[in-house]
């Protein structure tokens, strides 16, 4: 089976946790999943394919699906996983290993100044 350490490992972990939004506090009712294992099982529905409700949140020791579904959706209104791709475009650049020959721009996400050449 599959381990958290398997589908997060602690490079990525490493870049990942300090982008994650601080957990909101909470007074009684279950304990917090622990944000790598929900990590976890969204790598495991991405890599896989997997409908939500048939992740094996057990074997993962993920919570439940719907946790990690809320989780996935709370860390893209927070803005995680922009924030992720910008880190890791970055890393790569210093290491070299991005060709920005091939890089393309579209233009919607270029503002026209009205009246400019």
């Amino acid at each position: 089976m599959t381990t958290i350490d398997d589908l997060v490992p602690d490079p990525l972990w490493q870049t990942i946790q300090p982008l994650l939004p601080t957990p909101p506090r909470r007074y009684g009712g279950r304990a917090r999943i622990d944000d790598r294992a929900c990590l976890a099982g969204i790598v495991y529905q991405l890599r896989t394919g997997v409908p939500w409700r048939l992740l094996p949140a057990g074997q993962l020791g993920c919570g439940s699906p719907v946790t990690c579904w809320q989780r996935l959706r709370d860390w893209q209104r927070a803005g995680v996983w922009q924030r992720l791709h910008h880190v890791l475009l970055d890393q790569l650049g210093r290491q070299g290993q991005l060709d920005w020959s091939r890089a393309s721009l579209d233009s919607i996400n270029v503002r026209a100044k009205r009246g400019a050449s």
